[in-house]
This record gives C-alpha cells, structure tokens and sequence, in this order.
C-alpha cells in the first residue's frame, strides 16, 4: 500500500496534467481539420491573411501553454480540486479561441475576411477572458515560490491581456493586424525567456 501511494505521488502531476494535454490537442486538431477543408476549396476560398495570422496565434498560443504546462509541476496548489478547476476553466476557454479562429465547416464560397470580422467580437472576447485567466493565474504562482521578473510578468501576460482587449474594442484592420504581430512577437518573447532561464539555472 505504500508503494502505490509512493507511486501515485510520484505521478500525480502527470495525471493531472493529462487532461490539458487532451484539451490542447483537441485545439490543435481542431484548428487541422478546418484548415484542411479550407485547403480543400482552396481555388474558390476568399482568402484573409488576417483570419490566417489570428488563426496562427491560436496554434502558438496552444503549443505554448503546453510548454507551460511542465513549469507549475511542484506547485501543490494544483492538486486541490477548486483551484484545478479554475486551471480546467482556463484550457477550455484556450480551446474555445482555437475553435472559433477558422469557419468549422467552409464551404465553397467561404470568404475567410467576411468570416473574421463577422466573428471578431466573439473570437476576442474569449481571448480576453483566457489572458485574464492567464494573468491571474500566472500572479497567483509568481507570488507563490515561482521565479519571474516584473518585466516578464508584463510582457508575457499583462501586455497581452491588454492588447487583446483593444482588439475586442476596434474594428480596425490595421489595429488588428498589429495587434496580432505583437502578441505573436510577446508569445516568442515568452518562449526565448523561458529557454534562457532555463540555461542559467
């Protein structure tokens, strides 16, 4: 009997964490299959670099917070029921902005520009309410025994959270396409500073 309680603790995180690992890949699944029925039509799809660099942003946004997922593994917090749940919250609302990036059935005539600014609102607010989450739950373990600048903390999750709610707020494309650059730009940022944290530690 200690053996298996030994064991279970030893794996505790891993099964936790299993169920975002699900979540992400249903995301990551899900933004394949619709760009591959846009592939497809591709000769009669209105094509929108706009709809395609928001819908990049939702790959890397997925692919990063699986990478992010290892970095809260000593953290105990996340192995009380209540507080698992607002991380499951999280990942769901992380699915839902991959889910609404790309029309889920194209058909023929689909006009990818007509497509996102017809879906602008809804696609932004979820991702308003995911770096919210984000950034409440990435304060929460910074002040909790996890390591990190202020200069991280904003570039990495208030910046964002703030540039997507500009975002939601304005129907400018051009806002829109710079919006996207710099959130693209702070989710490699995020990435290169954990690389070298790692190096230095």
């Amino acid at each position: 009997m200690c053996f298996v309680e030994r064991d279970l603790g030893i794996h505790a995180f891993e099964y936790m964490a299993g169920l975002f690992t699900v979540i992400i890949g249903l995301a990551v699944v899900d933004l394949a299959i619709s760009f591959h029925k846009l592939a497809r039509h591709r000769r009669s799809v209105t094509w929108d670099p706009l709809a395609l660099l928001a819908a990049l942003y939702s790959l890397l946004l997925a692919i990063t917070m699986w990478f992010k997922i290892w970095g809260i593994r000593d953290v105990p917090e996340i192995g009380h029921y209540f507080f698992y749940l607002t991380l499951c919250a999280e990942y769901f609302l992380l699915f839902l902005v991959a889910a609404a990036s790309l029309p889920d059935d194209p058909n023929e005539t689909c006009d990818l520009r007509s497509y996102y600014d017809g879906n602008r609102q809804y696609l932004w607010t979820l991702v308003v309410l995911f770096q919210i989450s984000n950034a409440g739950h990435a304060l929460y373990f910074f002040t909790h025994g996890l390591n990190a600048t202020w200069t991280h903390i904003g570039l990495s999750f208030v910046i964002p959270t703030v540039v997507a709610m500009l975002l939601l707020a304005t129907r400018v494309r051009k806002v829109h396409y710079l919006g996207l650059v710099i959130l693209l730009g702070l989710l490699m940022f995020d990435r290169a500073f954990e690389a070298i944290t790692m190096v230095t530690r």
